[in-house]
């Protein structure tokens, strides 16, 4: 065998290990995030948002409102998976699972910038994280806007460094295209009724395919298809911001962090000592932007594509798919309520919440990046990697500073963190001495070992234990004991789903996720007249002389379950349901 071709054999079987270490990473990442997805109770804020997304699968009607400070793609993603799936736990929570995994799969693409050991170093690091996984496994915005976060990032640099679209950037555009295609086909094809509207819609879809690929087809022969990583990234950033309003903060910080790198590369050499730039991302400038950007009437198109794409995308999801102009407005309005939470102090924590917390669940991954971007500033030759140090120590000040603070905010800095520790591992898996490769690749194992326990501890055994970070004010595990009890006392009835439920407790979210379809449950919030309800859900230690005048006469107490830390709830049963184990009403004062 020659050296060229034993070279080439070399590669070939490198690239392969690669592939089949990404395969077991996603895997992994897979496995985490979808296994038990109904395990625990929805939290609070997924009750809200699963009330919000039942009234767009039933009715076709959301509302975008800036005083629920978050934005509207959450819930037409979701729809998507009700719609394949069912209105469901499992579907809703998959909806936003998936981007847990593909934030996963987008970090492969930076292994020209992080090295295929780094690369893969990260992805684990990012499958593993505790708290990335915990809020994969919740129905909120966070994770949807952490996936975006880093495809904005990654959209740029391949539009920077590559000269032709891939297969992946040709996917997510034609993607994005039947996206921007559905409210005509909807809108058209509702004009037809019975089975006219199915093959009408038949037809649209058929259209609206063609007129993709000629799209695509259009783009891959402009510049090769370049223009294609500008458009995503434009739509990564629109739909950053049709996420969650911080997107300010993420785009901030990192439009500040590639100013840095600028600066830092020019004054590094200086304090550290000269070092040749690594040309994988010596091109990573400014300067190499507005070369890919090209010249004249091309570098004008693309500029005028994106502001397109930024505006069409910005429009259809404010405005609900254009039923909903208001939402454009509101948009922009959010942001007044947004500024009047972020200065409030949401859990007296203080200014170093986050690393208190981070220190005891994500500890692997702070002590790695603290190191790696310490590193990544001393040698000062790969701009990437000195980019995600200070995109890293950026969005851990900012959510520092900012008085408002919640835990799921957090994984929004251990994403640039995994991404800086992987760089680091990475760099010394590849290095050529033999105890380099040693140490880093006990350093990645040891991590990775501590990060698999703490990631099962937290999402599979303590995941309503609000002693361990991340789980904040969660609903606790005897909730759903609770709901299956309501089910059976229904059943015992005899009037299964018209068995009445009056909830007059103040504290019930995320009850009206469980009781839909289930029970005739009428949620009041306060107390009301009985009206020989079979069962009623009251607040437990809450105006109890009051609960008992009422009720005591005609219910007992089949159960006291909590809710969540600091709030329990009566579950009252008429007395001619009621288990023989149920108790009387409390009074006031036996408490």
């Amino acid at each position: 065998m020659n050296i060229t071709a034993m070279l080439t054999h070399i590669k070939t079987k490198t690239d392969r290990i690669w592939i089949e270490a990404c395969a077991v990473t996603a895997a992994a990442a897979g496995v985490l995030r979808f296994f038990q997805l109904e395990l625990k109770p929805l939290h609070h804020d997924e009750g809200v948002n699963g009330f919000f997304l039942e009234r767009l699968f039933n009715d076709g009607v959301y509302r975008y409102d800036p005083s629920n400070y978050h934005g509207p793609d959450l819930y037409y993603v979701a729809l998507v998976f009700s719609k394949v799936f069912g209105l469901n736990t499992f579907s809703v929570r998959m909806s936003v699972a998936v981007f847990g995994v593909l934030t996963v799969l987008l970090v492969f693409f930076l292994r020209d910038y992080l090295g295929k050991a780094g690369s893969i170093a990260a992805g684990l690091l990012l499958a593993l994280s505790p708290g990335m996984v915990y809020i994969s496994r919740y129905f909120i915005h966070e994770m949807i806007f952490i996936f975006l976060s880093l495809a904005l990032v990654v959209s740029v640099v391949l539009f920077i460094d590559r000269e032709k679209a891939g297969l992946f950037a040709v996917l997510w555009t034609a993607l994005l295209l039947i996206v921007a295609f559905i409210p005509t086909t909807v809108r058209l094809a509702s004009l037809f009724d019975g089975g006219a509207f199915w093959a009408a819609a038949a037809f649209l879809i058929l259209v609206d395919l063609v007129l993709v690929a000629i799209l695509i087809k259009s783009v891959l022969e402009w510049d090769g298809g370049r223009p294609m990583y500008l458009f995503l990234a434009s739509a990564s950033l629109v739909m950053l911001f049709a996420t969650k309003e911080t997107a300010f903060i993420t785009v901030g910080t990192q439009i500040i962090a590639w100013g840095c790198v600028a600066a830092w590369m020019r004054m590094g050499p200086e304090v550290f000592g000269k070092r040749s730039e690594e040309p994988a991302s010596a091109g990573l400038t400014f300067a190499g932007f507005r070369k890919a950007l090209g010249t004249g009437g091309s570098r004008n198109w693309a500029l005028f594509m994106s502001a397109a794409v930024f505006v069409y995308l910005g429009t259809l999801f404010f405005s609900s798919f254009f039923t909903h102009p208001q939402g454009i407005v509101d948009a922009f309005r959010a942001y007044f309520f947004w500024t009047k939470t972020g200065t409030a102090d949401h859990t007296q924590s203080g200014l170093f919440a986050y690393v208190r917390w981070a220190f005891k669940i994500e500890t692997a991954i702070l002590l790695l990046s603290a190191v790696g971007v310490a590193t990544a500033l001393v040698r000062g030759s790969n701009r990437f990697a000195v980019f995600s140090a200070f995109w890293a120590f950026g969005m851990l000040a900012a959510y520092s500073i900012i008085p408002y603070k919640t835990p799921w905010l957090a994984i929004s800095f251990v994403l640039p963190m995994c991404i800086v520790a992987g760089y680091l591992i990475g760099l010394l898996v590849e290095s050529k001495g033999l105890r380099s490769k040693a140490f880093g690749a006990l350093l990645g194992a040891g991590a990775a070992a501590s990060l698999a326990y703490q990631a099962y501890d937290l999402n599979f055994v303590r995941y309503d234990d609000d002693k361990m970070p991340y789980v904040y004010a969660h609903t606790r595990r005897e909730f759903l004991d609770m709901v299956r009890e309501i089910r059976s006392v229904a059943e015992r009835s005899g009037e299964g789903q018209k068995a009445r439920v009056e909830i007059v407790s103040s504290d019930y979210w995320p009850l009206p996720w469980y009781m839909r379809g289930v029970v005739a449950a009428t949620f009041h919030g306060t107390f009301v007249e009985a009206r020989n309800a079979e069962m009623i859900v009251a607040k437990a230690r809450d105006k109890e002389d009051e609960l008992l005048r009422r009720y005591g006469s005609t219910y007992r107490v089949q159960g006291r379950y909590p809710l969540r830390p600091g709030v329990e709830l009566y579950l009252l049963v008429r007395n001619d349901l009621a288990s023989p184990g149920a108790a009387p009403l409390p009074m006031r004062s036996a408490r």
